[in-house]
């Protein structure tokens, strides 16, 4: 079996992203759209959602409902779209205290996100304020 051919098998079975990724920082986003209609995609049709958006750069935009502390593992912001679950937008590290300040200012925020796709929530990560 050529190696080549392995490698992309390989690179196919990714399920899950890296928590921190800092070429977020000056990626351009593949996509832009409110949380809503993020949320609404991967609701009515998971499986289409992922692979449409799974590793993708998405920008998104709403109103935080709740925001977490920044202490590691507790750092994002979420979107609740269906009772207690949503769109849980995890922060790169390096703009974590100063995103949670501001949404915690004004709950209205732009994040530029890695999207990983619904687990209970929809997962983005390595997000940064947009």
């Amino acid at each position: 079996m050529p190696i080549g051919f392995l490698a992309l098998t390989t690179a196919t079975c990714v399920n899950r992203l890296p928590e921190q990724d800092l070429r977020i920082v000056g990626a351009t986003p593949d996509a832009k759209l409110s949380v809503e209609l993020l949320w609404k995609e991967f609701e009515s049709n998971p499986a289409a959602a992922r692979s449409k958006y799974f590793g993708k750069v998405v920008e998104i935009t709403g109103s935080a409902t709740r925001v977490g502390d920044d202490v590691p593992t507790d750092r994002y912001v979420l979107f609740a779209q269906s009772g207690e679950l949503g769109v849980r937008a995890n922060l790169l590290d390096e703009q974590a205290a100063e995103i949670l300040a501001k949404t915690k200012e004004d709950p209205r925020v732009t994040l530029k996100c890695y999207c990983e796709g619904i687990n209970g929530n929809l997962i983005l990560k390595s997000c940064v304020r947009h």
